[in-house]
């Protein structure tokens, strides 16, 4: 991202009355290799990126456990992402940026206990939580996953992520359409509705655009 880059962008976001939600600076902060440190000095030079942006906030994910090198534990990766928020969190708080973190149901930080356990640990206010809806459901976890969302971390989630998923016979991921995705929008959005923030950006992930019309179509039934 260069300077010209971002005046650019910040150009374009005013002549179309438009925000940067979340810049997504999806890096391996629970790695467990020698690329860890190099990954948390990728974020944070992205940090004032974000800061020039107005952007919500930067957002990563927390490092797929088929990544890690045989025999890491998650609870290994939760404290190795730990280390690598206390490397990020006190520049974020400097600039005045949020960082939001991505739950995701295979990751290390696979759940809303879970991020729950990161977000007391790190104790910033600059730490938040990105709500991918689909992220959070697998073939067998479908129970209680939006009530312990509302109940253990609602009040900290900064941005919405809205995809299609599904899963294969054996159980494997597969990507949809929202119209074919089996996850529970409607619980999601029932959940969203109780929190206390008074709005909250939604964002299309893996949006094709020939299907545009079809995608607003769907996401406006929950609006």
């Amino acid at each position: 991202m260069t300077d010209a880059l971002v005046a650019e962008t910040v150009a374009a976001e005013k002549a179309h009355h438009i925000q940067v939600a979340v810049l997504g600076t999806y890096v391996e902060l629970a790695i467990n290799d020698e690329s860890r440190l190099c990954n948390v000095a990728d974020f944070k030079s992205q940090l004032a990126v974000c800061k020039a942006l107005g952007a919500g906030c930067i957002g990563t994910e927390t490092t797929a456990m088929s990544k890690q090198p045989a025999g890491t534990t998650r609870a290994q990766a939760q404290e190795l992402l730990c280390r690598s928020l206390a490397e990020i969190l006190p520049a974020a708080e400097t600039l005045g940026v949020t960082v939001g973190i991505e739950p995701v149901t295979y990751h290390s930080m696979n759940s809303a206990a879970a991020t729950r356990h990161i977000l007391d640990t790190m104790r910033s206010p600059n730490l938040k939580v990105i709500f991918d809806m689909s992220n959070l459901v697998s073939a067998g976890n479908v129970d209680r996953i939006w009530y312990d969302m509302g109940t253990l971390l609602g009040d900290q989630i900064v941005a919405v992520h809205f995809k299609g998923q599904a899963f294969a016979p054996d159980g494997s991921l597969l990507h949809t359409s929202l119209e074919e995705s089996r996850t529970d929008y409607a619980g999601a959005f029932a959940m969203l509705r109780q929190l206390p923030q008074p709005a909250l950006p939604v964002l299309r992930e893996e949006a094709v655009p020939a299907r545009a019309a079809s995608d607003i179509a769907f996401m406006k039934g929950f609006f």
